[in-house]
């Protein structure tokens, strides 16, 4: 017995001995020309047992192997046998290999073998992405954006060729307004949470979620119809092939902010974790008060005394931000399969400011074709900004034919801010100071489920079904105007009494909620055993989506307090008792409403890839797409009003692909029609005050949908890893597009905003993108790497004539249409790992809104961008890295004609962080 028990205790020793020498190699088999994944290729460890078949996503893994350098061979038919040797593999440890197979051009009997030493991405992964593609794409992968100081989805996507990010947030593809992008997360569709937009805000993405970001710029029948400048594809974190754990913080500051002197919005305890809280909801008596008509004067004192009793901006001290994040992921067998996993939460906390802040309106001049400044106000506005989120996704593999997802994704955003403006108003002949305190949350939340599966050897079906909700809440928003004095040296403001009239105590509490459900399957039918031969694909896709948005303002009107009594702070006038002596009244506002939209999209299409040979591959399809939107609105002003728009379009797409020179030089063509829907706030009459801009926007029902031909061209070369020179053509015809036009008020003040389709429009332009090393003029400069991409664009607009508006100009460029967009940058990367990267953007100037006689157009004046990073390993775990956000500082600029409508500075923000990897 005891002899046993010795030899169960040797053995047991033993083994863990045996298996430290041992480790793993895990990695993906690709196709060399297509870039696309091979199932069941047969992947073995030279002169030994171990072997295995790769999975749907071209993922292999081979256990116990032993540790040292080592060959790997790899087969699979129709593809000739690849050798990679000197596989270095490290005891109790894992390597990646990836490996690509080049198509066999000869018979099965003469199959070459291929000698590499251990290949490790041979085409860098964005690059790779582009040049395999069907169609015109751009991307920027996760290590392109720990490179950069870029903190969210927003900022990552404006280095892509052609693109321009708004406030931040919102996503301009080749200088075209937000309304012709769509936005995918992992491949499924997004809701929008903006109350004027079509756009999804990318800010609620953060940068330590993504996997990448791909942009297509040209239509296929697979894709939605309503891509029309492009379609943005946000990729959130695929599982590492090694289990892997990160921990990453930061720490930074504004330089307008930290230390200075800055309004403070008022808060209530729960905004670091982005909730408004309950004291923010709108009162329950207030629920269902309706119009207040009928209502007596001692219910409406109650109701007045219900509101939150804050409308002052307090001043605070400047602070530092902020910025933390995890995430664990890896593979692990359940039940015998294969599953990955990969977890991440990450939070950021920052000030932002606009400092120098001005705005004015313009006003028609006594000399004909000028105008002058009107309204001038200065000050500043102070932003707490919270962003949080976390991810949970999943894949399985059952063998080498069936892949299955489940992602999850959830983020909150929210911005508590305050602004204070002051200047003289003209209409009122009076010097005003105006505050605005809002707290505005943004929530996004997507689950999905997909699989892929490999039917036969060689066709392939894909489906997904994806639930995604949005919400955007502004609870509780305070405007308010007080008469003051303004120092003429200083420019100080000191209020003196409350002005007491109409829109000078507004509380307004507005949410939007949205719901989606979309889902689709796609089957690729191969016509020959070759993975990239000839293919018939088919599809069915739909989605609905349901929104409701509920907009109320009320006005506090003074009845009867002396400009004495006024002369308190608003807070400290309703503290008195003056409610119950009925010295004031509440009325609510007529710029609100309510409005539930309702949206129905069913497509199927058809789609042919022809290779003809190894260079020419032509992909024509067409896609059938029904849409039902129905836009119901009730409103104080206008009564209840629907829009409806039902169509059912055919839209063809034709792309044709060169490949030439062995691929290292593509040709593309390529032809199809799209369409752009209005957006569901555009439908609807409620209508909207700014305040501060003093102007107000309502919907138009009568709008219809835009019918958009386009046409591509572009050349791609890729003379080394990592590298592409491409010239780019596209050009657009638009059938009535959608316009933010102005309309002349009644009253003969600042006109109001709508919109309205246009007769047609025109666009066109070059894209040019280089992203070189420097080693090609010398070996000392093999570190330094240089990349730049400009979109030179033009465009043309036909106005409509229907009395609606009058026209500065009857042919203009399209609102939002920028002339020119510029990226650049340069980069240096030891092979030690430290790496600096200089980044620059610039985007030309761009209408904002089109004018009306005799008022001349608004431009969003051009603005340079300069970002700076550097990143220093200092262990094999540990990773340091400094950023530098917007160095120049250039001033937002919004004119028109000769006056300035808006300006303000950001400030230059710096942080430093540390990466653990454990």
């Amino acid at each position: 017995m005891t002899n046993r028990f010795m030899l169960i205790a040797a053995l047991a020793l033993a083994v863990p001995a045996a298996t430290q020498d041992r480790g793993r190699i895990v990695g993906r088999v690709l196709d060399a020309t297509s870039g696309q994944p091979l199932a069941g290729a047969h992947v073995e460890v030279e002169g030994s047992a171990i072997a295995t078949h790769t999975a749907l996503d071209g993922r292999y893994t081979l256990q116990l192997v032993p540790a040292g350098p080592v060959t790997l061979r790899v087969r699979m038919i129709g593809y000739a046998v690849k050798m990679v040797a000197n596989v270095a593999v490290p005891a109790d440890g894992a390597v990646q290999q990836d490996i690509t197979l080049n198509a066999q051009v000869f018979q099965l009997a003469d199959i070459q073998v291929v000698e590499a030493i251990a290949e490790r991405g041979s085409v860098a992964e964005a690059l790779d992405a582009q040049r395999t593609a069907t169609n015109i794409v751009s991307s920027v992968t996760a290590e392109q954006i720990s490179r950069s100081p870029d903190s969210d989805a927003g900022a990552a996507v404006q280095r892509v060729s052609g693109v321009t990010v708004q406030d931040g947030r919102y996503v301009f593809v080749r200088g075209l307004g937000e309304r012709y992008t769509t936005t995918s997360l992992n491949g499924s569709r997004m809701p929008s949470p903006e109350p004027e937009r079509r756009v999804v805000p990318f800010d609620l993405f953060p940068a330590n979620l993504l996997e990448g970001i791909e942009t297509s710029k040209t239509f296929t029948a697979d894709q939605p119809g309503d891509f029309s400048g492009g379609q943005v594809d946000i990729r959130t974190r695929e599982f590492p092939t090694r289990r892997s754990m990160t921990l990453s913080t930061s720490v930074g500051a504004n330089a307008s902010a930290l230390g200075q002197t800055i309004l403070a919005p008022p808060t209530l305890g729960r905004e670091w974790l982005g909730y408004g809280g309950d004291a923010r909801a709108l009162p329950s008596m207030l629920q269902d008060a309706g119009t207040l008509q009928g209502r007596s004067q001692q219910e409406l004192n109650a109701m007045m005394r219900s509101f939150r009793n804050v409308w002052s901006a307090g001043e605070t001290t400047g602070s530092p931000s902020g910025s933390f994040g995890a995430s664990l992921g890896g593979e692990q067998g359940i039940l015998g399969v294969p599953t990955g996993y990969v977890g991440s939460l990450t939070y950021s906390y920052g000030q932002e400011v606009r400092a120098d802040e001005f705005r004015a309106i313009a006003q028609p001049s006594t000399t004909e074709g000028e105008v002058i400044e009107q309204n001038p106000q200065r000050g500043s506005t102070a932003r707490v900004g919270v962003l949080w989120g976390g991810l949970f996704n999943l894949t399985s593999r059952l063998g080498s034919h069936t892949k299955l997802s489940f992602n999850n994704t959830y983020t909150r955003s929210a911005d508590n801010e305050a602004s204070r403006i002051a200047g003289f108003n003209e209409g009122f002949d009076q010097y005003f100071d105006i505050t605005r305190l809002t707290f505005v949350e943004r929530a996004m939340r997507s689950h999905q489920v997909a699989g892929e599966h490999l039917l036969f050897g060689r066709h392939r079906l894909d489906w997904q079904v994806a639930s995604s909700s949005v919400l955007r809440t502004e609870p509780d928003r305070s405007d308010l105007v007080n008469q003051t004095d303004i120092d003429s040296v200083t420019g100080t403001s000191t209020p003196v009494a409350w002005f007491g009239a109409a829109r000078s105590a507004t509380r307004t509490f507005s949410q939007i909620r949205e719901t989606g459900l979309d889902g689709g399957v796609n089957l690729q039918w191969q016509l020959t055993n070759n993975a990239v031969g000839p293919s018939i694909k088919v599809g069915v896709y739909g989605r609905q989506a349901d929104r409701v948005a509920d907009s109320r303002a009320y006005d506090l009107i003074n009845v009867g307090l002396t400009e004495s009594e006024r002369s308190a702070p608003l807070e400290a006038i309703l503290a008195e008792d003056y409610i119950e002596q009925n010295r004031f009244q509440l009325f609510i506002n007529a710029n609100g409403g309510l409005y539930s939209a309702q949206d129905r999209v069913r497509a199927g299409y058809g789609q042919v890839e022809l290779p003809l040979g190894y260079t020419v591959q032509i992909v024509a399809g067409a896609r059938v797409e029904s849409s039902d939107i129905m836009v119901d609105t009730r409103t104080i002003s206008r009564g209840d009003t629907i829009a409806r728009i039902q169509n059912v379009d055919v839209l063809p797409a034709l792309t044709v692909n060169f490949r030439l020179a062995e691929g290292q030089h593509n040709l593309r063509f390529s032809g199809s029609q799209t369409l752009s829907r209005p957006e569901y706030r555009e439908l609807s009459p409620v209508s909207y005050f700014d305040i501060l801009g003093g102007q107000r926007l309502f919907g138009n029902p009568r709008l219809e949908r835009a019918l958009i031909q386009n046409l591509d061209v572009r050349w791609e070369w890729y003379p080394h890893r990592g590298e592409v020179v491409s010239i780019a053509g596209f050009a657009k015809q638009f059938d009535r597009p959608i316009e933010r036009v102005l309309v002349q008020t009644s009253d003969g003040n600042s006109p109001d905003a709508t919109f309205q389709n246009a007769e047609a429009a025109t666009n066109y332009g070059v894209e040019l993108e280089v992203r070189k090393s420097l080693g090609f003029l010398s070996d000392a400069l093999y570190a330094f790497s240089v990349f730049s991409n400009l979109t030179l664009m033009r465009s043309r607009i036909t106005v409509r004539e229907d009395g609606l508006i009058s026209p500065t100009n009857a042919e203009r460029s399209m609102v939002g249409q920028a002339g020119i967009v510029l990226n650049g940058g340069f980069t240096w990367a030891t092979e030690s790992g430290v790496s600096a990267t200089l980044l620059y953007n610039r985007t030309g100037r761009r209408m904002y809104a089109a004018g009306i006689l005799p008022l001349p157009d608004s431009y969003e004046e051009a603005r340079d961008l300069l970002d700076a990073s550097v990143r220093v390993p200092v262990s094999r775990v540990l990773d340091l890295k400094i950023d530098g956000k917007n160095l120049l500082d250039d001033p937002y600029l919004l004119t028109q004609g000769s006056v300035t409508r808006l300006s303000y500075r950001t400030g230059r923000t710096f942080a430093m962080g540390a990466t653990w990897r454990l």
